[in-house]
């Protein structure tokens, strides 16, 4: 199977995208020898109902500029312009109806795993996709018993990729440019997002 034929997903609110998510990419996409990752930025996050989500065009835009000059990277707004809530069985399913012979792997991180037995239909994402999970502690990430009770089979479905411990959350970097406190650098944001981020004046309070 050539590197074509295997894809990434990467989803999120990406609020904003910021360096953990291109590691995350980066290390998925050389651990699983990916031809492509695609950045999936949620439209209606089922379960992150915040009024201060920002715009999902703004969203979209500010991953386009993280992702400037990654040729193996794009973006898609398949879930942006999906009314209603977004499931991510529903979003692999499509990309996998669009791409019939291709391997498919959804990237997340650890606390994703721990939580999925809590998500929608996560018996269809594994049906339809492999599991990329970030392992930044180099342990390997344990399913909980309910997600092992509903898929049994799960674990022949994950694969780790060896990762850095890094404490970058989108919540605190967000905090950090409302506030102005404790600017925000490159090894916290790419310079094309932190520069859009400052032009469209994105989080900054006015």
């Amino acid at each position: 199977m050539s590197m074509e034929s295997r894809i990434g997903v990467l989803g999120g609110t990406f609020d904003p995208p910021h360096r953990a998510h291109l590691e995350l990419a980066k290390a998925a996409r050389l651990e699983l020898d990916l031809g492509s990752v695609i950045f999936m930025p949620a439209g209606n996050p089922w379960r992150k109902d915040r009024a201060d989500l920002t715009p999902a065009n703004l969203r979209y835009a500010m991953v386009n500029e993280a992702i400037r000059g990654l040729s193996w990277a794009t973006v898609s707004q398949a879930e942006i312009d999906r009314a209603g809530p977004t499931y991510t069985f529903e979003t692999l399913e499509a990309l996998h109806a669009e791409h019939p012979e291709a391997a498919i792997w959804f990237i997340v991180g650890a606390d994703s795993l721990a939580d999925m037995s809590n998500w929608v239909k996560p018996e269809r994402i594994l049906a339809t996709a492999r599991l990329a999970i970030a392992d930044r502690a180099s342990t390997g990430t344990v399913p909980d018993a309910s997600l092992l009770e509903l898929i049994p089979n799960i674990r022949e479905k994950l694969d780790f990729v060896p990762m850095k411990p890094r404490a970058t959350a989108s919540t605190n970097l967000r905090a950090r440019l409302q506030s102005g406190v404790n600017p925000l650098t490159e090894a916290d944001l790419p310079s094309h997002v932190a520069r859009f981020i400052a032009r469209e004046g994105i989080y900054f309070s006015s």
